[in-house]
């Protein structure tokens, strides 16, 4: 669904942003377009690099979803294996096998200790995305300050109902609140280093008891 639309011309992922951040809402302030229409084709090839910078906050955004996504995924295969380590202590107990039943237990643990850090990643992917929605409509309500002064410079009809200062006070409120938002990035980053590392002790013991078998971070065990 996200990719389908990330490469999709740059006039239409400008025009739509709105939509496909739905839990953002457009800066207030927005050039007339046909005021806009009103400058000659070369004037408005200068608004090139603020609708390039645009289009990086899109797609910004668009690789925090798909991470979003992968993570999820990442989530149910680490709850098949602990469905996996939990029958196997069950079957292992019925051998009377206190060895494998000792192992099974661990890779139970570890499993746990995944799955925790795997939601705390979730957790900090999602005040990630927060972000970038806000840094999206930062860098809408740049383009119209962008649209704002080049309408201005040239002096076309309408320019006159244009407020620069207007324009220029929307961005920083906007910048304001994505640092608001960082705060929480960083608190949600603190929680899952915390988690991360109760995985890798885990991981460690299952290794050091499997003689290097299982408990691998890196193989997914």
């Amino acid at each position: 669904m996200f990719g389908s639309l990330r490469y999709a011309p740059r006039w239409l992922l400008v025009g739509a942003f709105v939509s496909v951040c739905a839990c953002a809402s457009a800066p207030r302030k927005r050039v007339d377009g046909k005021v806009l229409e009103k400058l000659t084709i070369e004037n408005r090839l200068l608004l090139f690099d603020a609708e390039n910078e645009l289009n990086i906050a899109i797609d910004a955004r668009y690789q925090v979803l798909d991470e979003i996504e992968a993570i999820k995924d990442d989530i149910d295969r680490a709850k098949r294996k602990l469905d996996t380590a939990r029958r196997d202590i069950s079957t292992f107990q019925g051998k009377k096998d206190g060895e494998q039943v000792r192992i099974a237990k661990m890779r139970e643990q570890t499993q746990k200790t995944r799955i925790k850090y795997l939601e705390a990643r979730l957790g900090w992917a999602r005040e990630r995305l927060k972000v970038e929605d806000k840094r999206l409509i930062v860098a809408q309500a740049e383009f119209e300050l962008a649209k704002a002064r080049l309408v201005k410079k040239n002096n076309v009809p309408g320019a006159s109902r244009i407020t620069l200062k207007d324009y220029e006070s929307q961005v920083s409120t906007y910048e304001g609140k994505v640092e608001d938002a960082d705060k929480n990035v960083d608190k949600a980053l603190a929680k899952l280093t915390e988690r991360e590392e109760a995985w890798i002790r885990a991981s460690r013991e299952l290794q050091e008891a499997s003689g290097g078998a299982l408990g691998s971070r890196w193989l997914d065990d």
